[in-house]
């Protein structure tokens, strides 16, 4: 009677077990499904094609590195002349910092029509941001207003890594390092105070590169960084070759020099040159 019982348990618990690790099965594929179709709803939410602004052409590329990114970039026609061109990076990646990424853009497109100081939408937007996001949460983001009958180009770094200038002219590529605070850092008072609009000009044959640091810190096997040196060559040598150019040699050159390391943070590339 005892082998019969020990049996019956046996197969009961052998049963339950099997039960077990099935419904966590399905439920680990409902929530990758679930993920997937958030995917989907971010990836709509980034712009399919840059649009047509004069003498600009505009190139971009964003590369997740789990199912949600925490990058993301933005085309906002501000008027008939003036387009805003936004990239941004959340602190942290994954679904939360997604969410928080879906936020921004929602709002910055909100107070940006009509309003060509990227310093001023961009501080309208932390202002709105402060207070709803956690203490350890912050947004960098270079926000750009083209204007199609000009070679004059507005931006405000808030917090960014600095956009990279390559002049046609010289071959030489500068970092454009105005001062500025990511947003949900404070209430308003400190950023309103140190984020400024910069003005530069593009010449025929000019580019200007924004990235996120997903570029100069990818690692390698060895545990090595991209870095600023490749980064700054890699842009130097494509840039005369067209935005097209710009973005490939980086999705190359990044992966070559990643190779079988995972990648560890979301890319994201713009390209932008003056005809």
């Amino acid at each position: 009677a005892f082998e019969v019982f020990r049996s019956a348990a046996e197969q009961s618990a052998f049963a339950l077990a099997s039960a077990m690790v099935q419904q966590e099965a399905m439920e680990k594929r409902r929530i990758e499904e679930e993920l997937r179709s958030a995917s989907e709803v971010q990836r709509i939410l980034l712009p399919r094609s840059a649009p047509q602004l004069g003498d600009y052409e505009i190139e971009a590329a964003n590369t997740p590195a789990r199912v949600m990114s925490g990058d993301y970039y933005d085309y906002i026609r501000l008027d008939d002349d003036h387009m805003g061109l936004v990239i941004a990076d959340v602190s942290g990646k994954g679904f939360p910092a997604s969410l928080v990424m879906a936020t921004c853009r929602a709002l910055l497109r909100g107070v940006s029509a009509g309003e060509l100081s990227p310093s001023a939408a961009l501080g309208a937007v932390n202002r709105r941001l402060w207070g709803d996001v956690r203490e350890d949460t912050f947004i960098s983001i270079a926000y750009c207003v083209l204007d199609r009958n000009s070679p004059r180009i507005v931006m405000a770094r808030a917090g960014h890594d600095a956009p990279l200038l390559y002049s046609s002219r010289t071959g030489e590529v500068t970092a454009l390092k105005p001062p500025g605070l990511a947003l949900g850092v404070d209430s308003g008072k400190v950023f309103d105070r140190v984020t400024r609009d910069f003005t530069f000009e593009m010449e025929s044959g000019d580019c200007l590169l924004l990235y996120t640091d997903g570029v100069n810190e990818a690692v390698n096997g060895e545990g090595d960084e991209f870095g600023m040196d490749r980064l700054i060559e890699t842009f130097r040598v494509s840039a005369g070759k067209g935005v097209k150019a710009v973005v490939e040699a980086f999705q190359r050159e990044v992966q070559t020099f990643a190779g079988a390391q995972p990648q560890s943070d979301d890319i994201t590339i713009i390209a932008v040159r003056k005809r």
